[in-house]
């Protein structure tokens, strides 16, 4: 499933949802709880009428129906109508939303006098209501190049930015957004030296703490001044004085007189052993993540947060057999499930055969389904986020770079804190290992761990993430002419703008994203027109138009692109576009055809400067009373346009 920029789209929701000619009928409904909408595409200062019917009758005249746009609230009162025994009303978009643009229900209170109710998301979902069905889009409407920005700050999801000009800063940016006021511990590690702290997410998680970060032989003024403010009763330092020397120890305990502990062992195994006791001696460790311990630092880290969340140990292993001392506990602790993160070359099959000695019924059925790794970095940790992180909308993702440890680390307590993964990548590009993950996945927030990013990098994975561009394929669909520019006719103009709207209505119906180059009479020229879509990257562009001559000829053409003559995907769509439109019209078959300039180039502006697969359809000649009869009326066009969308859709499947 493919998410990508969509821009300004009309219509109202699909009759499932639906029946808007009948929204005030009788409605004695046998479901706990049903909503009905008009509109589920809507822009700045539109109405949408809603109605809302319970199996259960209440002693109340009104309801309201509060929606939540990031942090934005919309209400809507409702007023209970005895006809169709429901609550009515219109709600009335009059809020800009600065984030994400999808207005999600919030909570429904039952107004009653007696016995106030709110219904939370919780409690609709147990009446049976699936509360993805009632979003509603709030487009922003984009009518050149230059507003794409906003555009593309308005739909993504809000990022925030944690980062100074150090790790060290970066570690206190972490801790003061995830531990707002004190806590009782904060977890130490050496931030040169990341060896020891590699398993450490998993204890801060157990303790709610966060992780900061010292040299070997000094704290960082900034890691001071936090500690000051979290004011903790103890600090727990993770490694041995190779690590954090005694001299640190001593600093730390003079910040403000907690007491200073330590856990180490003689060897990273040894460390991650002793961390994983004590996190048992808080609660049952039942569950494992093992990882190489030498070669697979990054392994340990993407699986870190998860964790964490789980507040289960991460182990440390040799690549041929589980050390001794960690083999022996783990062996006492009657496991339920255990997961390696690393391909054979930082684990070999002979730590799951040991492990499958211990940990007999896994969930899985067999240990030897619970490794997850990846050909490199990137695909470990994506494999990672769309194994532990199955749900298609999470509250947040953190995002750090995968070239350098330290941030990622850090970062943690707060992934875990939050049930979010951690996203990791290089600075100067975003690796293709994460398409899958944010194509499929919303977030309602991004963490950027540092300020290491090249331009770009960020803002893409906030706009992919956001819900707003959640959907299916994502087609660009241009109405030809417009404004001062009639077209054939001064009727074309009107006339492709009618279908296309058609059209869009149609693919949005069935979740599919769909930008329109226009959505009133204007003027767009065709470099506009195409720069829009380029810098949309659709999966596919359709230019609708209407064709005059000299009033006899008639008929349906389309055009595709000549690369395409021997078969490829404009080709296949404008053969489906003219099926589909003659299936359902008496059009004469003009067929799909190419066009050359004497170069040897696409002939039409739209087919040739456009990277995506593209079709111009010649719907009809509307200077022909026996074509132009057939698309005369708004609703003949309609239908016109739903069958350009039928064969739109049959190409994207």
């Amino acid at each position: 499933m493919k998410k990508r920029r969509k821009l300004f789209t009309t219509g109202l929701v699909a009759a499932s949802i639906i029946a808007p000619t009948s929204i005030y009928a009788n409605n004695e409904t046998t479901e706990n709880i049903k909503i009905e909408l008009e509109k589920r595409s809507v822009v700045l200062g539109n109405e949408s009428k809603i109605r809302v019917s319970f199996k259960e009758k209440f002693d109340a005249e009104t309801i309201t129906v509060n929606y939540l746009c990031y942090d934005q609230e919309l209400s809507t009162n409702l007023k209970y109508n005895s006809q169709t025994q429901s609550y009515e009303g219109t709600i009335k978009f009059n809020i800009d939303p600065e984030y994400l643009n999808v207005w999600k229900i919030n909570n429904i209170v039952i107004n009653d006098n007696q016995n106030k109710q709110v219904l939370n998301t919780d409690e609709l979902e147990k009446l049976g209501l699936k509360l993805d069905d009632y979003n509603i889009t709030q487009e922003y409407i984009v009518s050149n190049m230059a507003q794409m920005r906003t555009y593309m700050q308005k739909t993504s999801a809000p990022v925030v930015e944690l980062s100074g000009d150090s790790a060290y800063d970066n570690a206190v940016k972490i801790s003061k957004e995830g531990w707002k006021t004190t806590t009782d511990k904060v977890v130490i590690i050496n931030g040169d030296i990341v060896a020891d702290g590699i398993t450490a997410t998993p204890l801060a998680s157990t303790y709610d703490a966060p992780i900061l970060i010292v040299k070997k032989d000094s704290v960082p003024a900034t890691i001071k001044e936090e500690i000051k403010r979290l004011s903790p009763k103890e600090i727990v330092i993770v490694g041995g004085e190779n690590s954090v020397n005694s001299q640190v120890a001593n600093e730390l305990k003079s910040i403000n007189s907690a007491s200073v502990n330590r856990i180490w062992g003689q060897s990273r195994y040894e460390t991650s052993l002793e961390i994983a006791k004590v996190i048992d001696s808080n609660h049952d460790v039942n569950k494992v993540y093992m990882a190489n311990g030498f070669q697979g630092d990054i392994d340990a880290l993407s699986i870190a947060a998860k964790a964490g969340e789980d507040k289960q140990p991460v182990i440390l292993t040799e690549k041929y057999k589980v050390p001794t001392n960690s083999y022996n506990w783990l062996k006492s602790e009657a496991l339920k499930d255990v997961y390696f993160i690393g391909g054979p070359n930082t684990l070999a099959t002979d730590v799951i055969d040991q492990m499958a000695d211990i940990v007999s019924k896994p969930p899985s059925g067999s240990v030897y389904y619970n490794r997850v790794y990846g050909a490199d970095r990137h695909e470990t940790n994506a494999k990672v986020m769309a194994k532990f992180y199955p749900q298609s909308e999470l509250e947040s993702v953190i995002v750090a770079r995968s070239d350098e440890l330290t941030d990622a680390l850090v970062a943690g307590p707060l992934a875990a804190k939050f049930n979010s993964p951690i996203l990791i990548t290089s600075p100067n590009y975003l690796s293709d290992y994460h398409t899958d993950n944010l194509e499929k996945k919303s977030a309602n927030k991004v963490y950027q761990i540092g300020k290491a990013f090249k331009d770009g990098i960020i803002s893409d994975i906030a706009y992919k993430l956001s819900i707003h561009n959640v959907g299916g394929k994502t087609v660009v669909i241009d109405p030809g002419h417009g404004g001062t520019d009639p077209g054939t006719s001064s009727k074309e103009k009107i006339y492709t703008l009618d279908t296309s709207l058609a059209a869009t209505e149609y693919l949005r119906a069935n979740g599919v994203n769909v930008v329109l180059t226009r959505e009133t009479d204007k003027t767009l020229s065709l470099s506009e027109r195409t720069s829009m879509a380029n810098a949309i990257n659709p999966d596919l562009l359709v230019s609708v138009h209407f064709n005059s001559y000299n009033g006899v000829a008639k008929g349906t053409e389309i055009y595709y692109k000549y690369a395409d003559r021997n078969g490829g995907t404009s080709k296949t769509l404008a053969t489906n576009i003219l099926n589909s439109i003659l299936s359902e019209f008496s059009f004469t078959n003009r067929g799909i055809k190419t066009r050359t300039t004497d170069s040897g180039k696409d002939y039409y502006h739209m087919i040739r400067e456009t990277k995506a697969p593209a079709v111009i359809v010649e719907s009809a000649f509307i200077d022909n009373p026996q074509d132009d009869a057939l698309v005369n009326t708004v609703e003949k066009r309609n239908h016109l346009g739903t069958q350009i969308g039928k064969g739109i859709e049959k190409t994207l499947k």
